[in-house]
């Protein structure tokens, strides 16, 4: 490694350690990255004349209201007063970094170089022979190909135009490549035209190239008119004949056929790395048109076509550079070219009605979202896409864009805005449920809040009646909190309230927490913190136009959650017969009891599934969705590790809509399948209540399963399972659990112990200030009279942390004790000492950084990290919204906790946990990371504590005799000459 190598490698270094800990932190616009944003400055309203007042010293300025954010679009209808800003925006390469990885092979170098680099062996041969010392050089490699990307700028493609500016940013940080140029295709009136950067016009064969070392990647997505036409394949077909050539579509492969791109499909391989299309091997389709014609030489010729998704670009990749022998796809175009076939009409209605039945699930739920708005920009819908859609694709964006809903209207700046028609917006909504108007305006205001003040490319207005009128939304995306604005140099003197003096707009009403915000030191009394984090109705709701049958809640009622039977001997009945009879029974009775439309699903069942389908993400997903959860209670339920995730993962759902204050009762509706002696239960379960005396004393002693085996108990089958029904479609109206993001089913833990475990335990201790003892410039509001009322994510959570994980964990079957750090002294987590570790459980520590502003506390840990044992482990929430935890604040505190406990948060930075101690930024960040932070903790327990084997009878040492003599027998044998 060179100087300016490694230098370069010092730098880098630099850079990741100064970011490691700041986490979301804005810099303000004049201030350096990572600086604590000024205090509000204290002012003081005038007072009458001989009046007395006096003022509490830690009474403060109440805060200003924040500013409504809305998207500015020049081609707007609707002009709002106020500010003009630059939001950040989203990435608009889905799984960027999958797609860089899987470019990799094209870093393959051509062994061949035009430069020389000194061939070692060769010369040691050289002089091995002759004696003489003479260097011998040869080609040194070097990067195999230049590459060209063609780029379609048909109007159609302009909703691709961040996609495609992501893709290349992406290919130039790769370094794969010996040079990287862009051309541009443009369709006229004479067919179509390449144009390089500066504009000017090229010729048709100047992408060809004579050492086949150039490659080709033309980007389109094919549904301009011109690719209908056999000019443009032509074109494409001549490159290929000596150049490689690749089409990449942004379009998933299912909508290729409404496009230009309706050609035969085939599988290529190849024997030679890099090789051009004529050197492509593939078998003829069965229904190849002019088959007759395909044993003619050079007939048809593949030309490979790939999509944004990861999983193509890496056989793509594999199959020209490493010649992998399952290949990649490609299209087989004609000598010439193309034949035209327009393609199908259909009404906007129709297409929207095709498009919620037949469109993936993540492509709909963005069409859904975007419904909210009359108009946005492509860096809307990107950003939308990143922070409620997270898991969709290039595929299913493209699916969203090609679907014949949205109008496209390119403005003066070659930016591309997205309009709805009426029918179809009016349509979309009725799919568009409260909680989910909520959760956008939320998350879109948190994102705007944690990255505003670095600058961005999403154009925006701050409403403010005083300001400029710019074309913009009508309908705000987010809102701009106070530190916000102060972050983006407006001032303070804007800030008014613009509701004075206007009509009031019609609100869309079924939220009840406030939106979100960054919070810190604000300048509230702890009166108007109050007031702020009660459930009081909030001052502002997302207005949406009422529409008639919007907030359609069509999602399963419940999830039958069963043990599989296994069955014995061959041939026999399916075990589980008896329990899709009731499953179906159930249905029936809901349907019944609800007004669910045609079609919609009532239930789920893991029978439901076709052949083909993803078992755990159809699992996962309907979990994360269904209104409630009925187990089917028996021995081998509890046993079962299929049972343990399903139950988990649905309680973590109540868990945190308890925390958010929107589930106030449990979702839970538990059925006895056979007789269960409800004492050996499970930790986990027995918070749920289980009633079974109310449906009878056969119930109770035989369960479903006995009263649908027996002909002369059918009635009372019959009046169970309707009354359970009942009890389901009151439970989900009564408690209406929102949906959540589904869960990876592989590392949902289980809620049951293993089969002969016996009672597992675990102690959790909160390390936190107080309200009366945190520092002056600490914001009150995380706090409360005890340290285990710290909430760290007041905006998330209106519950302790401490409960919360008191929750998680017990529904993991622990059983869990809570004290706090400055309480404990005897018992918990260290004996008498509070140096000392004491064996008896494994133990974690919730740690508030705050903590550490108090000389003895840090003294107590520092002396509990010296003597903490391996199954000691740490959590540091750090919520990414708390602007006093950032900036210069941030790394202070941080400096203190690596001095104050350097043991524990070392050997957990060695495992794969250390997300816990390097700040967990979210809630949902923390209930996905405590289950395996509890499984780490306790397999440490497990390995390293002092055994302590059961007492049992004292029983005397075995000792060794002395030589036994052999048998008489034995002896006279012995004494035979």
């Amino acid at each position: 490694m060179d100087g300016p190598a490694l230098a370069d490698v010092l730098w880098l270094a630099s850079r990741m350690a100064d970011g490691a800990d700041r986490g979301s932190a804005v810099p303000g616009p004049q201030q350096p990255a990572g600086a604590v944003p000024p205090e509000p400055r204290p002012t003081s309203a005038p007072e009458p004349a001989g009046s007395e007042s006096v003022v509490a010293p830690e009474e403060r300025e109440p805060v200003a209201p924040g500013r409504d954010v809305h998207e500015r679009l020049p081609g707007a209808r609707e002009q709002i007063r106020g500010d003009a800003v630059d939001a950040p925006r989203a990435g608009g390469l889905p799984r960027r970094l999958e797609v860089t990885r899987a470019l990799r092979p094209w870093k393959r170098p051509w062994p061949q170089g035009r430069r020389t680099v000194l061939d070692v062996d060769a010369t040691v041969e050289a002089y091995g022979r002759s004696g003489e010392l003479i260097p011998v050089f040869g080609p040194a490699p070097e990067r195999w190909f230049d590459l060209v990307l063609v780029v379609d700028r048909s109007p159609a493609m302009g909703v691709w135009r961040e996609t495609i500016a992501d893709f290349t940013a992406a290919l130039n940080w790769l370094g794969a490549f010996r040079s990287l140029h862009v051309r541009e295709l443009r369709f006229k009136g004479g067919g179509p035209e390449l144009r390089d950067g500066l504009g000017r016009l090229m010729g048709p064969d100047q992408l060809r190239s004579s050492d086949g070392r150039r490659l080709v990647v033309v980007v389109s997505d094919c549904a301009a008119a011109g690719w209908r036409e056999p000019e443009i394949w032509s074109r494409v077909r001549s490159w290929s004949q000596s150049t490689p050539v690749a089409l990449l579509n942004p379009l998933p492969q299912k909508l290729w056929r409404r496009t230009g791109l309706d050609l035969p499909t085939v599988r290529v391989s190849t024997g030679t790395p890099g090789a051009s299309a004529s050197h492509l091997v593939f078998d003829a389709p069965l229904l190849l048109p002019d088959r007759a014609d395909f044993t003619s030489a050079g007939h048809w010729l593949p030309v490979s076509v790939l999509s944004m998704s990861p999983q193509v670009v890496d056989r793509w990749s594999r199959t020209l550079m490493r010649s992998a022998p399952e290949g990649c796809g490609a299209v087989l175009v004609p000598r010439e070219g193309r034949t035209e076939r327009p393609p199908p009409l259909r009404s906007a209605t129709a297409a929207a009605e095709g498009f919620l039945h037949t469109a993936s699930r993540s492509a709909t739920r963005l069409a859904v979202l975007c419904s909210a708005f009359d108009r946005l920009s492509m860096r809307l819908l990107h950003l939308i896409r990143e922070e409620l859609v997270p898991e969709a694709e290039a595929a299913d964006l493209a699916e969203l864009l090609t679907s014949g809903l949205f109008l496209l209207h390119t403005e003066e700046d070659e930016t591309v805005e997205l309009s709805l028609p009426q029918d179809v917006q009016l349509r979309l909504r009725k799919e568009l449920a409260d909680h989910e108007i909520w959760r956008l305006y939320q998350a879109l205001s948190t994102y705007v809040a944690s990255r505003m003040g670095g600058g961005g490319d999403l154009l925006a207005v701050t409403r403010d009646p005083g300001g400029t009128e710019l074309p913009a939304e009508l309908q705000p995306f987010g809102e701009a909190s106070q530190r916000t604005l102060e972050l983006l140099g407006l001032s303070e003197d804007g800030l008014v309230d613009d509701s004075a003096g206007q009509e009031p707009e019609e609100e869309f009403v079924g939220a009840s927490l406030p939106p979100s915000e960054p919070y810190g030191d604000t300048g509230e009394t702890e009166e108007e913190l109050e007031q702020a984090t009660s459930v009081a109705e909030p001052e502002y709701l997302p207005r949406l136009a009422p529409v008639h049958g919007a907030g359609a809640d069509n999602r399963p009622y419940f999830f039958l959650s069963y043990a599989h039977t296994p069955a014995w001997g061959s041939g026999g009945a399916d075990p589980d017969h008896w329990v899709h009879l009731l499953y179906r029974d159930l249905c029936d009775h809901i349907m019944a009891l609800t007004d669910l439309p045609a079609g919609a699903p009532a239930g789920f069942m893991d029978r439901d599934l076709r052949p083909g389908e993803g078992w755990s993400e159809k699992r996962s997903e309907y979990l994360a969705t269904c209104r409630v959860f009925v187990p089917l209670l028996s021995p081998r339920y509890f046993t079962s590790e299929s049972c343990g995730r399903e139950w988990f993962a649905f309680n973590e759902r109540v868990v945190r809509a308890r925390a958010t204050g929107t589930a106030p009762a449990t979702a839970i509706v538990p059925a006895l399948w056979t007789h269960m002696d409800y004492t050996q239960l499970p930790d986990s379960v027995r918070h749920i209540h289980m009633d079974s005396a109310a449906f009878g004393d056969r119930y109770a002693a035989n369960g479903i399963y006995g009263l649908i085996k027996l002909n002369r108990l059918r009635d009372e089958y019959e009046e169970i399972v309707l009354g359970l029904a009942q009890r389901i479609v009151q439970v989900a109206h009564e408690s209406p659990l929102p949906p959540a993001r589904p869960r990876s089913y592989s590392s949902t833990p289980s809620a049951f112990k293993p089969r002969g475990e016996g009672p597992r335990h675990i102690h959790l201790t909160v390390a936190a200030p107080t309200r009366d003892s945190i520092p002056e410039r600490r914001d009150v509001r995380p706090y409360g009279e005890d340290a285990r009322d710290w909430n760290p994510y007041p905006l998330e959570s209106r519950r302790p942390l401490v409960s919360l994980a008191e929750d998680l964990i017990r529904s993991l079957d622990y059983r869990i004790t809570v004290s706090s750090f400055d309480d404990d002294a005897g018992e918990g987590m260290w004996g008498e000492d509070p140096g000392k570790a004491a064996p008896s459980r494994p133990g974690i520590l919730l740690v508030d950084r705050w903590a550490l502003t108090d000389d003895e506390r840090r003294r107590r840990l520092k002396a509990f990290d010296a003597a903490a044992s391996p199954w000691v482990t740490a959590i540091v929430p750090w919520d990414r919204a708390d602007l006093q935890g950032q900036g210069e604040e941030g790394h202070r505190l941080s400096d203190d906790l690596e001095r104050t406990l350097p043991s524990i948060l070392d050997r957990q930075r060695r495992t794969d946990f250390r997300a816990a101690v390097t700040g967990v930024p979210t809630l949902k960040a923390f209930t996905d990371l405590l289950p395996a932070v509890v499984a780490h903790t306790t397999r440490q327990y497990l390995k390293h504590a002092e055994a302590h084997p059961p007492p049992s009878p004292h029983l005397p040492r075995p000792r060794l005799m002395g030589p036994i003599a052999p048998p008489s027998h034995e002896r006279d044998s012995d004494s035979d000459p």
